[in-house]
Order: structure tokens, then C-alpha cells, then sequence
């Protein structure tokens, strides 16, 4: 806090009437990050002209991660920039599985997605393979890696097939549900640092 507090110019009381300890401005920090994160996922659909498919939705989630080195440290759970903090505060990980199984769930009720799954299983699923393709840089070989592009245009085409319905419909509605969903975790995000700094203040 010492050290924010020079490299910002303020006092250190100053830091403190803010963020009541390292954790707090941590998380102030990595819900910035999220935002931003979320904000450049959704720029990428947005801009995308093409017509709506989990390929496409994946492939923008996870090349916007890959871009922000904190969201990336994020997914992989890197200790050296975020030690045990991620084992003190699962809050974004869980807002994350739970706005996307909720995303799975709306798809299936609008027949844009097959639903013999449950939509938590495939939220779970998701998240679990985003993992694995980003922390894969880390553990294949040299000569056995693929360019990033490559694999996620080749993960998101067999995501479209395994979890497209036989007859595809509603896209637009789909689209739609994407990207209310985004802003939903961007509220959310601001609903929960804006409750954080109020509670700081009362007390």
C-alpha cells in the first residue's frame, strides 16, 4: 500500500479511505480488467458481420482473454501474479460460470442450442476447455503447438456442431442473449464495487 501510494502521488490514508486492504483494491483492479475484458468480447461480436454461432462466440470470449494479460493470468490461475488471492475470493470466477449457464439455459429455451445437457454441465464444460486452450501454451511442446487463431477457429467449429440443434434457429435471438449477457456482467461488476465502497464507507 506504501508502494500505491507513492506511484499514485496520495497519501497512504488516502489509499486506505478507498480500499480498506490489499484484497479490496486488488479486486478493484481485476474487475476493471474484467470490464475492459468483457468490453473488447463485446467489440469483437459486435463487429463480427458474420451470422451468429457458438465458433463465432467462442472464439471472440477467448481472444479477448488472450489479450489481456491479467484475465489471461486469470483463467491459467498464475500464483506468481496473483498468489492465493484466487483462493480467498472465487467471487469473478463464479459470476463467470453462473452468467454463462444462465446464457446455456436461455439458448436451450430459444432452440438455439440442444438441451440433452443441462445447461450447468455445459457451462462447466466451457469453461473448463477455455482453460485448457489458453494454459496449453504453458505445457505442449514447441513443435506440436498450433497458431492460437487456428485452434480456436478449429475448437469453435467443433463446439458449433456439437452443441448447435439439428434445425438452427433463432439467431438473431440468439446474438441478442450474448450480448445482453455481457452487459449483464459488466452491471453486475459495477453493482458489486459500488456496494463494496459503500459498505467500506459506512464502516
Amino acid at each position: 500500500m506504501d508502494e500505491i501510494a507513492r506511484e499514485t502521488g496520495v497519501s497512504k490514508g488516502a489509499v486506505y479511505l478507498e480500499f480498506p486492504n490489499k484484497d479490496a483494491l486488488f479486486k478493484a483492479v481485476l474487475h476493471r480488467e474484467f470490464a475492459r475484458y468483457t468490453g473488447d468480447w463485446l467489440r469483437r461480436f459486435e463487429e463480427d458481420p458474420g451470422e451468429w454461432s457458438f465458433a463465432r462466440m467462442f472464439q471472440h470470449s477467448i481472444g479477448a482473454m488472450n489479450a489481456s494479460p491479467l484475465m489471461k493470468a486469470l483463467m491459467t490461475r498464475d500464483q506468481q501474479i496473483y498468489g492465493s488471492f484466487l483462493k480467498r475470493d472465487t467471487e469473478l470466477l463464479a459470476l463467470t460460470i453462473s452468467m454463462r449457464g444462465e446464457l446455456f439455459s436461455q439458448l436451450q429455451k430459444t432452440g438455439s442450442m440442444r438441451d440433452d445437457t443441462p445447461a450447468l454441465v455445459l457451462a462447466y464444460l466451457i469453461s473448463s476447455i477455455g482453460y485448457g486452450l489458453i494454459a496449453s501454451d504453458e505445457v505442449i511442446p514447441e513443435d506440436h503447438k498450433v497458431p492460437f487463431g487456428e485452434a480456436l477457429r478449429g475448437l469453435g467449429l467443433l463446439l458449433d456442431r456439437g452443441l448447435a440443434p439439428t434445425r438452427t434457429k433463432g439467431r438473431k435471438a440468439a446474438r441478442a442473449l450474448v450480448v445482453a449477457l455481457v452487459e449483464k456482467m459488466q452491471a453486475t461488476l459495477r453493482e458489486l464495487d459500488a456496494t463494496g465502497a459503500e459498505n467500506h464507507r459506512a464502516a
